[in-house]
């Protein structure tokens, strides 16, 4: 099973969206890695500070893309999923990133230039279902301000995009910033509000899973 992680914009969250599902899928007795997939290679950083005692989330780097395609499919025999922290550059690792994935998550704050970015990323997604029609995209909110009215006009105008919202978001909690810096997950850590959605999200896409036969 391989989940990717993919916008074309910085700052959406993708690394932190990426190491928590992975923690906790880790917690639920899959065994999963992360594709590291971003020259700055937080998600490979991330994973260098985790503590021994706690559930293996082995995270690799790999930034070409034919080294991708060649690779992908030892690591879905190795792994119960597959986890592709993208890049946010318009380029042929963006393409077959999306092209590879089983399950495709794209990560939107509630805002216009992210709006903007995501038109772009879905003329790719598009182009993409020309060529294998398989591909299970779905929008996630990151970052939410639940009080911003903000929120609700970003899911109206999303509702316009040729791919669903997935009903489970991400509020912008400080437990996803101070977790990452010690190598956890936030299912880990000491909010359990931040554990309850993290959980539910990922709840939520192995569902998608299983009703969608990936």
């Amino acid at each position: 099973m391989i989940i990717s992680i993919s916008s074309l914009k910085g700052g959406t969250g993708k690394s932190t969206l990426s190491t928590n599902l992975a923690v906790c899928f880790s917690h639920m007795g899959y065994k999963t890695i992360i594709i590291d997939t971003d020259t700055n290679g937080s998600s490979i950083r991330w994973s260098g500070l985790r503590a021994d005692d706690l559930p293996e989330v082995l995270s690799v780097s790999i930034t070409d893309p034919k080294a991708l395609r060649k690779n992908i499919n030892s690591f879905q025999k190795d792994y119960d999923i597959v986890i592709i922290d993208g890049t946010p550059a318009l380029s042929e690792l963006a393409s077959t990133i999306i092209l590879i994935s089983d399950l495709l998550l794209i990560p939107i704050k509630p805002g216009v230039l992210d709006l903007w970015a995501t038109e772009m990323f879905i003329e790719k997604y598009e182009q993409a279902l020309l060529i294998k029609q398989d591909i299970n995209g779905y929008f996630i909110l990151n970052q939410v301000n639940p009080r911003a009215k903000l929120t609700n006009e970003v899911n109206e105008v999303l509702k316009d995009f040729s791919i669903s919202t997935l009903e489970s978001k991400l509020n912008n909690r400080v437990a996803y910033s101070e977790s990452v810096v010690c190598g956890l997950g936030v299912y880990e850590y000491k909010d359990p509000k931040a554990k309850e959605e993290i959980t539910l999200l990922a709840n939520e896409v192995l569902t998608l899973i299983s009703n969608e036969n990936i």
